[in-house]
C-alpha cells in the first residue's frame, strides 16, 4: 500500500511538472560578464579617480593625466612614468584613444 502512494506521488508530481512546463516563459539570454575581465581606462581621457581605480597610486595618476595627449599606451614607458614592470601589470587595462579633432 505504501509502495502504490509513493509511486501515485511520483506520477502527479511527473504530470504537474510536465503541466506546469508549458506555462514557463523562456528568458531572453543576455551575454554575461566575466568577473575577471579588467576594467579599462582611457589614458588620453579618464580622471585621477579612474586612473587610481585599476591600482595605479594617486600621484602618478595625476602625473599621467598632466602628461596627456598619448600616441598609445606605451608612451607612459618611453615618457618614464610607468617602469616596464608597472606597464607589464597595467597594459591591459590601458588604452590611450587618440582626441577627436575639433
Amino acid at each position: 500500500m505504501l509502495r502504490r502512494s509513493f509511486v501515485g506521488m511520483i506520477v502527479l508530481a511527473l504530470a504537474s511538472a510536465a503541466a506546469l512546463s508549458g506555462q514557463v516563459k523562456e528568458m531572453p539570454k543576455t551575454p554575461v560578464k566575466s568577473v575577471n575581465e579588467p576594467k579599462i581606462v582611457d589614458i588620453n581621457a579618464a580622471g585621477e579617480t579612474e586612473i587610481v581605480s585599476i591600482g595605479i597610486d594617486r600621484a602618478l595618476a595625476k602625473k599621467i593625466v598632466e602628461g596627456r595627449p598619448y600616441r598609445n599606451k606605451r608612451d607612459l614607458v618611453t615618457r618614464q612614468l610607468l617602469t616596464k614592470e608597472q606597464y607589464e601589470k597595467y597594459k591591459d587595462s590601458l588604452v590611450a584613444k587618440r582626441p577627436k579633432k575639433s
